[in-house]
């Protein structure tokens, strides 16, 4: 009977696991908590953008001016000077969040374009990372640029996370070009990274798996 009652207990905490594991989302990825006094920050994310030359401004920013649900969302932007001289990279990467599941893994966010496009490239990459934080690999960034109109709409990407991953980090990247005064906005909201359901079924094979020796022995 103890036997037993241990088997349950070790099959409930499992089956807890594999929940958090399947609502795992990026760490305050719908951006609504502030990074302490500094509203333009948010809470788990750094900004890594790297402005044009001549005055040349760019930032990856929380902002509270069009969320597509909450109150908050991310703003990745760039304003090119005259004489930029290159292009500039706006650059937001999430801190390293856990509930990342090794096998088929899906990254979504809403994104969208404000006013006038310019001649920028939208990517976005995962980092994957062990239970100690040791890097395993990166997905490599890919474009969603084709995608994006004046209203937000839903980003999908699909990634295999190598053996041994229990952490990932996100990071959005808008790559301008080094015309004069080229200049592009972009928003993003709602990041969320999630096993899929075929991940989800193995996980639970195993443990019926288990469940069957246990009860021959």
């Amino acid at each position: 009977m103890k036997a037993t009652s241990k088997l349950i207990g070790g099959l409930l905490c499992a089956g807890l696991l594999i929940g958090n594991a399947a609502r795992a989302q990026v760490i305050n990825g719908g951006f609504e908590t502030a990074s302490g006094a500094y509203t333009t920050g948010a809470l788990g994310w750094s900004d890594f953008s790297a402005p044009a030359n001549n005055g040349s401004t760019a930032s990856a920013q929380r902002s509270l001016l069009d969320p597509f649900a909450g109150v908050a969302e991310l703003t990745l932007a760039f304003q090119n000077s005259a004489n930029p001289g290159l292009g500039p990279s706006v650059i937001a990467q999430s801190d390293i969040f856990g509930g990342v599941l090794p096998g088929a893994e899906t990254l979504t966010f809403e994104a969208k374009r404000v006013g006038t496009a310019g001649f920028e490239n939208n990517q976005v990459q995962v980092q994957w990372f062990d239970a100690s934080n040791a890097f395993l690999g990166a997905t490599g960034f890919s474009s969603y640029n084709g995608t994006l109109t004046g209203a937000y709409t839903l980003q999908t990407k699909n990634y295999v996370a190598p053996a041994n991953t229990a952490k990932a980090l996100v990071q959005f990247l808008t790559a301008g070009s080094a015309n004069p005064n080229d200049f592009a906005t972009i928003r993003i909201d709602n990041a969320t990274l999630v096993p899929e359901p075929a991940t989800m079924s193995l996980v639970a094979l195993g443990l019926l798996g288990l469940v069957a020796i246990r009860r021959k022995r």
